[in-house]
């Protein structure tokens, strides 16, 4: 670990001490492909569910 980490924020709680790290931020239109994405992913879970459901009846 020769290399400094940087965080995002540092706690201390008792003799411990919590570093977070965060993700780079991105640009709007990276956001809305990631959320597209997430979207798209979700209906297949639910079509797939939804045939399941059609078949086991």
């Amino acid at each position: 670990m020769s290399q400094q980490e940087e965080y995002a924020a540092t706690y201390e709680f008792g003799k411990t001490k919590v570093h977070v790290v965060a993700p780079e931020p991105k640009s709007q239109k990276d956001i809305d492909k990631i959320r597209q994405a997430y979207y798209k992913a979700g209906w297949a879970i639910i079509k797939e569910i939804q045939v399941k459901e059609n078949v086991e009846e």
